[in-house]
C-alpha cells in the first residue's frame, strides 16, 4: 500500500507538471496511469473485503455449530466441551475439534 501511495502522488506530480506545462499529451497519459493503478486498487480492495465478508460468515457458522454442541451438555460437560473447542480451533486442529464437537471428549 504504502508503494501504491507513493507512485500515487508521483502520478499525480507529474500530471499537474504537464498541465501547468501545457503538454496535454502526457497529461492526458499520465491521469489514464493514475486511473488504471485506482481501478486496480479498487479491485484489490473489493477481493479483500470479500474474501473477509466470507471468512466472517465462516466464523459464524462454527461458533454457532460449537454453541448448539455445548448446548446438548450440562455444568461442567459444556465447559469442557466449549474449552476443548476453543484449544482445538487455536492449535488448528480439525479433526480434533470434529470429535470434540460429535463426543464431547478431546
Amino acid at each position: 500500500m504504502a508503494d501504491n501511495s507513493g507512485l500515487i502522488r508521483n502520478l499525480v506530480v507529474r500530471a499537474e507538471d504537464a498541465r501547468l506545462m501545457r503538454d496535454y499529451a502526457s497529461m492526458r497519459r499520465w491521469h489514464q496511469d493514475l486511473h488504471a493503478l485506482n481501478t486496480e486498487l479498487i479491485n484489490n480492495y473489493k477481493i479483500r473485503s470479500n474474501n473477509h465478508e466470507e471468512l466472517m460468515t465462516c466464523l459464524k457458522q462454527v461458533n454457532q455449530i460449537i454453541q448448539r454442541a455445548g448446548r446438548l451438555r450440562v455444568g461442567r460437560p459444556k465447559t469442557q466441551v466449549i474449552n476443548f473447542c476453543r484449544a482445538a480451533i487455536k492449535n488448528n486442529d480439525i479433526t480434533s475439534l470434529i470429535k470434540v464437537i460429535s463426543t464431547g471428549d478431546p
